[in-house]
């Protein structure tokens, strides 16, 4: 396999990075909305999807490129958590645009797969670069100089596929794993309970 030794600023296209949409007060739920609002309350699996029940605004006043684009990459910019998620169509439905606490990065299609990106940014060599750029102390901020020169291995576009594939399975087995952890808890005490209640 043969790795090209890149940054991130090398692969980008387009507006490259940019700061989620900023509102000027609390985001307030919109039933009849016709954007969803992307949130750190949004971001699911220890950070690693973007959950369906992401809040609702009006439009107005919010300029087409704030609008997610399928394959665009969304970054915790804000707090000790500093994942990267994919923005897929697939899995969400609508117009979507981000929060100002994440950072949106669009990469060159044709270097780069978006899914192989946000996988490699939550590895922990990358992690670690981050936090020891991290600036503030209330609140660790990561600023754009930084997430542009996060160092990326690039392996071939067909390789890099196959890593996202892999890597997405990897969190589907771990989340599953969890899951099953806690029903085999739920279970042995619900037992235990049984048992002592019928003394």
């Amino acid at each position: 396999m043969q790795i090209k030794n890149t940054t991130l600023k090398k692969i980008l296209q387009g507006e490259g990075i940019s700061s989620g949409y900023s509102f000027r007060g609390k985001i307030e739920d919109d039933p009849n909305g016709e954007l969803k609002v992307v949130q750190l309350k949004d971001l699911i699996n220890d950070y690693t999807a973007i959950g369906k029940e992401c809040y609702r605004v009006s439009a107005e006043g919010i300029k087409e490129k704030y609008i997610l684009k399928d394959g665009d990459i969304l970054f915790i910019s804000k707090g000790q958590n500093n994942n990267a998620v994919a923005f897929s169509t697939d899995n969400l439905q609508g117009r979507y645009i981000a929060s100002s606490a994440l950072f949106v990065i669009e990469v060159n299609r044709l270097k780069a797969n978006p899914n192989y990106i946000a996988w490699y940014i939550n590895q922990p060599p990358v992690q670690s670069y981050i936090k020891q750029n991290l600036t503030g102390t209330y609140t660790p901020t990561v600023n754009r100089k930084v997430v542009e020169n996060i160092p990326i291995k690039l392996p071939n576009i067909e390789q890099q596929g196959q890593i996202a594939v892999l890597g997405e399975l990897a969190i589907v087995e771990r989340n599953l794993r969890a899951k099953l952890l806690e029903n085999r808890e739920i279970l042995v005490n619900t037992k235990l309970l049984n048992h002592i209640n019928k003394r």
